[in-house]
């Protein structure tokens, strides 16, 4: 009998799953538009003051990193292959995400914002973790296992908010199925913003129309 597990040790997975690793890290920042737990930032002009400051220095540090020798060799040497091919001499994956907040707080009432980009960052790691283990009915270029294991997380995101009272369970399950429809098609946007947007304005149109 085959072992279910097996796919979890291949290099390739495990190799992903340092990069996913470092892309959960950022639920924090979900979370704390959520709740804000910490004294500062509070509120959308400083989040988004927050995520000006964060989004500059992610974009001069991939600067550097494309283009200063010390700089690519460090990035090279550390995270090796965590560093996507497109990544080379692109922005990070991280970059993009920091820029999806910016986005959407300035975009989308808070809890919207913050239920968007949970579903990029659950949603967007869980997909590519199950899809990388155990994809075999592919469409496009992902699998539907992929897209199986983004929506699970992102309806385990929907409990989260929901359970909040700051977003109706309608609005978020809407926002649940668009980030999985979004992050199993070929949209020609990093998945970061796409997802963040695509969920968000959808959101954000169900909350106006009510």
């Amino acid at each position: 009998m085959p072992d279910p597990l097996e796919p979890l040790r291949s290099p390739g997975w495990l190799a992903e799953a340092r990069r996913k690793a470092i892309h959960l890290g950022m639920v924090i920042i979900p979370l704390e538009l959520l709740f804000e737990v910490l004294p500062w930032p509070r509120g959308k002009h400083q989040f988004a003051l927050l995520f000006v400051l964060l989004t500059a220095g992610a974009i001069v540090l991939d600067l550097f990193r494309i283009h200063e020798h010390r700089t690519k060799a460090f990035f090279r040497d550390f995270f090796g292959e965590m560093i996507r091919e497109h990544e080379q001499l692109s922005l990070l994956g991280s970059t993009y995400l920091l820029l999806a907040a910016l986005l959407a707080v300035e975009i989308f009432p808070q809890p919207i914002a913050a239920a968007a980009l949970g579903f990029t960052v659950l949603g967007d790691a869980f997909g590519a973790l199950v899809g990388r283990a155990y994809g075999r009915h592919k469409f496009f270029r992902k699998s539907l296992e992929g897209a199986m294991g983004c929506l699970f997380a992102c309806l385990v995101w929907t409990c989260v908010v929901g359970l909040t009272g700051q977003v109706p369970w309608n609005v978020l399950l809407v926002g649940a199925l668009v980030a999985t429809l979004v992050e199993m098609l070929p949209v020609p946007l990093d998945d970061n913003l796409g997802i963040t947007l695509a969920a968000g304005y959808a959101m954000k149109l169900l909350v106006q129309g009510a």
